[in-house]
């Protein structure tokens, strides 16, 4: 029998369904990690996929180092009756915390490190608060330029780091009236991509997947994940042999309303899928959809796309 597909939040599945799942901390990126090895097998990318597999294993390491900051209360109160995301990044004060995490992701990455890379490595120690904070504060907003490049994964990884670590510690009743669709409702950012569950109450539902902060939130399928327009969505995807279009695992959702795109995961099609590393395993796809002239709707902070 067919699995029918929902498309709506009526049914009580649904209803009993979690709306909000808060990320789950080193095991994340040990996962992402594992995800990032498995995927640089044999890969054009592979270089930089075993890079990003070890800049997750640092960020697993350094997860458990030091003590998430803990959250105003303020910015609690005002989430669960307002609806506000209690760690908007681009408003709320960053403790200087995600510099230690920057320096731990570095330091694990300079014994192994190449001739590029450890250069790169040099020009981001010399940076001082100051410039790390104008940095993270580009980065987060969208705004980093080519002069940026380098730096974007790591900065990007510390960011993730310090934002899932806070996020962690909240209960989901303080994010439960979040009712934003279009962005994360612990942090507020865009998200990287979506999947589509399979197992348990989740199954066959759709998650948006935060690009900072790894919270997930469920909303309906066959919606533009930018503009919540249900008319003119559609799906693209490299083509596989030996299977047809509708059977790849990784797609990208475009949206002829608003232009925008976002990759959709299917787990039954495989269910080792991992929204960040499938997603910067997948850049041939957004080179086809922007071959198409639809625009990506959420970052990947392990990567800067450029402005070419």
């Amino acid at each position: 029998m067919a699995t029918r597909i929902v498309t709506d939040g009526s049914t009580e599945r649904v209803e009993h369904a979690p709306r909000v799942v808060l990320p789950a901390g080193a095991t994340l990126f040990a996962e992402r990690a594992a995800r990032f090895e498995q995927l640089a097998r044999g890969h054009a990318l592979g270089p930089y996929l075993q890079l990003m597999a070890r800049v997750c294993r640092a960020q697993a390491d350094l997860y458990g180092a030091r003590a998430a900051p803990p959250i105003a209360e303020s910015a609690l109160a005002a989430s669960r009756a307002y609806g506000m995301p209690p760690l908007a990044a681009l408003t709320h004060e960053r403790d200087a915390q995600w510099r230690d995490d920057l320096r731990g992701i570095e330091a694990a990455l300079r014994p192994q490190a190449n001739e590029p890379l450890a250069a790169a490595l040099e020009r981001l120690q010399r940076l001082d608060d100051r410039a790390l904070e104008a940095l993270a504060d580009r980065v987060l907003a969208g705004g980093a330029g080519d002069e940026d490049a380098e730096h974007v994964p790591l900065v990007g990884a510390a960011l993730q780091l310090y934002f899932t670590r806070r996020a962690a510690t909240l209960a989901p009743a303080d994010v439960g009236n979040c009712d934003v669709a279009t962005v994360c409702p612990v942090c507020g950012t865009r998200p990287v991509a979506s999947v589509v569950r399979i197992g348990g109450p989740q199954a066959n539902l759709r998650y948006l997947v935060c690009a900072l902060c790894s919270t997930e939130w469920n909303m309906v399928r066959v919606k533009c994940s930018a503009c919540e327009e249900e008319k003119g969505v559609g799906y693209l995807s490299i083509e596989v042999p030996d299977r047809a279009p509708g059977e790849a695992a990784v797609r990208a959702e475009t949206c002829d309303e608003c232009k925008s795109y976002l990759k959709i995961l299917y787990q039954e099609k495989d269910p080792m899928l991992e929204p960040m590393a499938d997603d910067l395993a997948s850049l041939a796809l957004d080179v086809l959809v922007d071959e198409r002239g639809y625009a990506r709707s959420g970052p990947n902070f392990l990567l800067h796309p450029g402005s070419g």
